[in-house]
């Protein structure tokens, strides 16, 4: 779903800014080419929480986590209710050892508006997270289904955004069922 609203955003806009490109570019993947996009935007833009969070994801995924925890502790002092930034920073404090600090991350998160599903998840990792001698899978494992469940609420709040439309055709909002045969019907 992300994949499309991104590729209207091309089509309408003709030529796609970098964070555009950069969100494509994630969705798709593509590291290191998220990267330059997010920092193209940033070039324009500094100190912008959506791009430097991008930035932070895509360096994490590259496994550059000086680089990615710099970024987005960056992105958190900006909006510290970017759920996105919080997770990744959270979870690149996981992949250091940093169990206390990662916990700490997944609370502030949870303490955000988050669907409960989401809260459920991230209360049951954080429980895993506190546990010791966790083999390396098992992090994978917990790490990938706390972005999986990010993305999936981050799908659920477009499609709902994007479902305020009206969907009845203007015939219907404007009928009187008073009259079983309206005008309008009738070419």
């Amino acid at each position: 779903m992300r994949v499309l609203a991104l590729l209207a955003a091309l089509a309408l806009g003709g030529c796609a800014s970098a964070y555009v490109q950069g969100r494509v570019a994630l969705a798709d993947g593509r590291w290191a080419d998220a990267a330059a996009h997010f920092e193209g935007a940033l070039a324009r833009e500094p100190g912008a929480p959506e791009a430097l969070t991008g930035l932070g994801v895509a360096l994490y995924k590259q496994d550059a986590l000086d680089r990615a925890e710099a970024v987005l502790r960056r992105a958190v002092a900006a909006e510290p209710s970017r759920a996105e930034a919080r997770l990744y920073l959270g979870l690149v404090s996981w992949r250091r050892g940093q169990d206390r600090e990662a916990e700490a991350q997944l609370a502030a998160l949870r303490r955000l508006d988050v669907h409960p599903r989401t809260a459920a998840v991230l209360d049951r990792a954080g429980r895993v997270i506190g546990l010791a001698g966790l083999p390396d899978e098992v992090r994978a494992l917990v790490a990938a289904s706390l972005e999986n469940e990010l993305a999936w609420e981050r799908d659920v709040r477009e499609a709902r955004r994007g479902s305020r439309m009206p969907l009845e055709p203007v015939w219907l909002r404007t009928w009187d069922a008073r009259d079983p045969f309206p005008r309008s019907w009738c070419p």
